[in-house]
C-alpha cells in the first residue's frame, strides 16, 4: 500500500510535513457510496485544505527559520510540529481503513466520483479553491502519492471534523486573524454568482467560520445592491410614467378649428389614425372619444378612427409615440359619461 507520507516523513522539517498535510487532500476521492451528498462533501475536503493552508500562508510557514527545522526550540513551533504529525496520522488511519474495505469489497462498490460528475458551479469552485491551495503551498521532493478513496460517511465525518479541530489548535497558537480575514476575502474575491456563494456557504458551515462569515457578508452585499437597483428601476419607471402623462395631459388636440373632429367632443383631444387599443388606453388624457364613437368601437376594437385633416390639427406622432408607452386602464363607462 502506497503510504500517505511515505518512509521518509520523520525527517520532515516543520514546514515539509505541514505541506505534506496539506498535500494529503489532493489524493483523496470519495466513492460512489456518497450519492447526491459527493459535491458538498468534496467542497468540505477543499475548504478544510484550503483553511490549512491559509493558515500556513499567515504564518509564513514557509519562510520563517522557526518551520525550517525538523527539531524546532521554541516551545510554540514544536506544538505546532505536533499538531502536524496527528494530521498526518490521521490520513494514514483513515486511508488504511479504505484499504481494508478494499480487500472483500465487490468492483462496483470500489467505483469512484471525478470532476466531470460534479454539476458546473461546484465544479467551477473546487478547480478555483484547488488552484489557490497550490499557489499556497511549497512541494517538497517527495514521491507523488497515490489517490485512494473514501468510502463511507463515518470516515469522512471523523477526517474532517478532526482537521477541522487540529486547524483549530493551529489557529489558536497563532491567531493572525486579520491577516487570516484577509486571505480568506481574496479567496472569495473572483466569486460573484449566488449560486456559487450558496454552496460555498453551506460548505463552510461547521469547517471553516472565517469563510461562513466572509461569504455570508458577500450574499448580502449582493442582495442589497440588487434591492437597490430594483427600487432604482422602479422609481425612474415612475418618472418616466409621470413624464408621458404630463406630455399628454398638455396638449389639447386641436385649436382654432370652426369644425370640429368626426367622433370627438369640440375641446377633446384628437389624434389622427388612433386605434383603438391606444385610445381606450389614454382615454382619460384628452382623448376621450364621443359615446356615439365608443359604441361604434366596442364591437371592433381593431377599427381606427376616421382621418383627419385640416387647419388647427397638430402632428400626432409624437404624441402616438408617448401614448404606446402608457399602460394604464381606462374605464370606458367613464369616458361615456
Amino acid at each position: 500500500m502506497a503510504e500517505v507520507f511515505g518512509t521518509v516523513a520523520g525527517a520532515l522539517s516543520v514546514a515539509a510535513l505541514f505541506n505534506n498535510c496539506v498535500d494529503c487532500f489532493e489524493y483523496i476521492q470519495l466513492s460512489r457510496h456518497f450519492g447526491r451528498d459527493f459535491e458538498r462533501c468534496q467542497l468540505k475536503l477543499d475548504i478544510a485544505k484550503i483553511r490549512l493552508g491559509r493558515w500556513g500562508e499567515a504564518v509564513a510557514i514557509n519562510d520563517d527559520p522557526r518551520f525550517a527545522t525538523d527539531a524546532p526550540d521554541d516551545r510554540d513551533s514544536r506544538q505546532v510540529q505536533g499538531i502536524l504529525e496527528e494530521v498526518k496520522l490521521l490520513f494514514q488511519a483513515v486511508q488504511k481503513s479504505s484499504k481494508r474495505y478494499e480487500i472483500d469489497a465487490r468492483q462496483d462498490d470500489l467505483m469512484r466520483f471525478e470532476d466531470k460528475d460534479m454539476q458546473p458551479v461546484v465544479r467551477g469552485l473546487h478547480g478555483r479553491l484547488g488552484v489557490i491551495a497550490r499557489q499556497r503551498q511549497k512541494r517538497t521532493g517527495l514521491l507523488k502519492k497515490a489517490a485512494w478513496a473514501l468510502y463511507d460517511g463515518k470516515n469522512f465525518d471523523k477526517l474532517v471534523e478532526q482537521i477541522t479541530g487540529f486547524v483549530d489548535d493551529l489557529e489558536k497558537l497563532f491567531p493572525v486573524e486579520t491577516t487570516r480575514r484577509k486571505l480568506v476575502e481574496l479567496e472569495i474575491e473572483e466569486v460573484d454568482d449566488e449560486l456559487s456563494l450558496m454552496a460555498l456557504q453551506d460548505a463552510a458551515a461547521g469547517t471553516d467560520s472565517v469563510l461562513s462569515e466572509a461569504v455570508t457578508e458577500k450574499i448580502e452585499e449582493i442582495a442589497g445592491r440588487n434591492y437597490a437597483k430594483d427600487i432604482k428601476g422602479e422609481e425612474m419607471a415612475r418618472g418616466r410614467e409621470r413624464v408621458e402623462r404630463d406630455s399628454l395631459g398638455s396638449w389639447h388636440g386641436y385649436r382654432g378649428s370652426d369644425r370640429e373632429p368626426s367622433g370627438f367632443r369640440r375641446g377633446e383631444g384628437y389624434v389622427r389614425g388612433t386605434h383603438w387599443e391606444s385610445v381606450r388606453r389614454a382615454g382619460h388624457l384628452r382623448l376621450r372619444p364621443s359615446p356615439d364613437l365608443i359604441s361604434s368601437l366596442v364591437d371592433d376594437r381593431a377599427g381606427t378612427l376616421p382621418p383627419q385633416s385640416g387647419p388647427g390639427y397638430r402632428s400626432a406622432t409624437s404624441t402616438m409615440q408617448c401614448i404606446s408607452r402608457v399602460s394604464i386602464r381606462v374605464d370606458v363607462s367613464a369616458a361615456v359619461s
